[in-house]
């Protein structure tokens, strides 16, 4: 069996007590509210704005994923609904659900479109969602218990409606998934420019895929650090807070495999950690929130 990698955790900011409070408050709210900021600042000073942000976008994704199941399952009644003339939103609200992923169920299911097809119609609504629906799918055939409206109609109503979700949804709009992008990023940006600050060379992820690489990390050190005396052969940037559970199931079996390649690696979690994850034992993973000091970095030479 692979050995088991064990996690190291640095320069923490919140107790994992802190952390379930913001959680549950989260979570407590409907889908289409944002939490008060200001508010959870005065009351945590010590958690940031952008882990703040984080831990709700982690949250509101988790909701999605875990509530997805149970609506695909009751598209029938929510289309009936919109069909009967209710606005998206609002039955978005009320079953507690992001408009965006209400409507590509909707899409999906009045106009038998693909899951890979939704994604167009989102970004291009006018220009993908068809003036008539195709023959054989419920917009056309008719939506049980709301007869008598023409098929083109629903088109059009949907088309509209698309612009105005992916305009409005902090939740799951494609817009959402843009800003995350590029925010990762920024960041794989920002650690490759502290390491050529430090002269330290490396190889990009792009470079490690292009030699035939599946899963790498963002850089290969081309010559392993020390970091306050731990090796680190690699480093992988992260956009995000982490929680216990992108540490358990995203985190470790991930870095299982750079650490298989590569040997004991480093990873910077930008927007903060749990103070209790540093109770980890010594290991071949390295977890920080920020990039090291100069003076927590180690550089090795080659021999001459």
């Amino acid at each position: 069996p692979p050995p088991v990698v064990v996690v190291v955790v640095a320069r923490v900011a919140m107790k994992l007590a802190e952390y379930e409070e913001i959680r549950a408050h989260i979570t407590s709210l409907p889908s289409d509210v944002f939490p008060d900021a200001d508010a959870l600042r005065a009351k945590h000073p010590s958690a940031s704005l952008d882990a703040l942000v984080s831990i709700y976008s982690q949250e509101s994704s988790r909701r999605v994923r875990g509530a997805h199941g149970k609506h695909l399952r009751a598209i029938g009644s929510h289309a009936a609904r919109y069909v009967a003339g209710e606005d998206v939103f609002r039955i978005a609200a009320d079953i507690d659900f992001p408009p965006c992923q209400l409507v590509r169920l909707l899409l999906e299911h009045l106009l038998g479109l693909g899951h890979k097809a939704v994604g167009p119609c989102l970004r291009d609504p006018f220009g993908k969602i068809p003036s008539s629906p195709p023959p054989e799918s419920p917009a056309a055939r008719g939506v049980p218990g709301v007869p008598g409206v023409p098929g083109s109609a629903i088109c059009d109503r949907l088309k509209v409606d698309v612009e105005r979700c992916v305009a409005w949804d902090h939740v799951a709009s494609p817009a959402v998934d843009v800003m995350r992008h590029a925010a990762g990023r920024e960041y794989e940006i920002l650690l490759e420019r502290r390491l050529e600050e430090l002269r330290v060379p490396f190889v990009t992820e792009d470079a490690l895929r292009a030699e035939g690489h599946a899963k790498t990390p963002d850089v290969k050190l081309t010559l392993p650090i020390a970091v306050n005396g731990r090796i680190v052969n690699w480093i992988d940037s992260k956009a995000s807070f982490l929680d216990p559970i992108v540490h358990v199931e995203r985190g470790v079996d991930q870095f299982q495999g750079y650490v298989n390649r590569f040997g004991p690696g480093m990873v910077i979690y930008w927007l903060g950690v749990i103070d209790e994850l540093a109770e980890e034992s010594d290991g071949d993973v390295f977890i920080v929130d920020d990039f090291p000091g100069d003076m927590e970095i180690t550089k090795l030479k080659l021999m001459e």
